[in-house]
């Protein structure tokens, strides 16, 4: 079966010296894996057709048994190129990408998802240096949602009376730990989290709620990304600590991305050394 669908490159593998697999998210098919034959000769029809973070026009041989179907043609349509000129942006969009290609089932509706993608990539470029993190995290909470995974935050008029400034939240439950409760182990896994850093989760989910079926982006290039740095940092850590033990992602790729993000450049003037 031919299957003509949108598409965006998460991620490119060499399959042989000329040759690639490719892992797409499409709206329609979800995560879908295709061989492209001769990718790299010198002649071949693909060069310069995709790459990673383009959004293509694809056209596919659809196979059931073995889950990697054969290309036919593909043809960019967005090649979001502001990427490849700054490579903060593009460290953050290597992240996405491998975290939606992860969470994303194969051969499954993934619309909502494929549309937040999309607007994440394209605004990623517009956002300043200090700004990229925030976004991350507005990516991850707003990724949840489209999954059915977000956590449950609301409060226990008896547990979490407002003195109380730090809150435990049990991760296998998904909700704020409450002993009283039917089912409430004193095992489990739990981490604590801030009211504060619990009321800006909320902010996020509602701004992405009100947004999400519209034109406009949610990430506002007049944010200006104005949260308190204690509270993204705590943020970071809740969303870290639940998405590895809800989706089952390996941490270090995360780690790694914000460790990046991190980094100042340094420049050293060169000198000639002479005798």
């Amino acid at each position: 079966m031919i299957i003509h669908t949108e598409a965006t490159a998460l991620q490119i593998r060499p399959w042989s010296q000329t040759s690639h697999m490719v892992t797409w998210l499409t709206p329609e098919y979800g995560r879908i894996v295709t061989a492209v034959k001769g990718a790299c000769r010198p002649k071949s029809a693909f060069l310069g057709q995709y790459d990673l973070f383009y959004t293509c026009d694809l056209l596919f041989y659809r196979r059931e048994r073995d889950g990697v179907h054969a290309i036919r043609e593909c043809s960019p349509t967005v090649l979001r190129e502001p990427l490849r000129r700054c490579w903060r942006s593009a460290a953050a969009a290597a992240y996405l990408a491998d975290l939606t290609a992860r969470v994303t089932a194969s051969h499954q509706e993934s619309a909502a998802v494929y549309a937040l993608l999309n607007r994440t990539l394209d605004a990623l470029p517009r956002t300043p240096h200090h700004g990229l993190k925030a976004l991350i995290l507005r990516y991850e909470v707003n990724l949840l949602a489209k999954l059915g995974l977000t956590p449950n935050l609301a409060l226990c008029p008896h547990c979490h009376t407002p003195e109380r400034q730090w809150l435990r939240f049990s991760l296998p439950s998904g909700r704020f730990a409450c002993p009283h409760l039917a089912g409430a182990t004193s095992g489990e896994s739990t981490v604590t989290l801030h009211r504060d850093v619990r009321q800006l989760f909320l902010n996020i989910l509602d701004r992405l709620t009100d947004t999400a079926d519209s034109d406009i982006s949610p990430y506002s290039e007049t944010d200006n990304f104005h949260t308190p740095h204690h509270l993204l940092l705590g943020l970071s850590r809740f969303l870290g600590i639940f998405i590895v033990f809800h989706l089952e992602v390996p941490s270090a790729v995360r780690r790694v991305a914000f460790e990046l993000l991190d980094k100042t450049p340094t420049r050293k003037t060169a000198s000639l050394e002479t005798s």
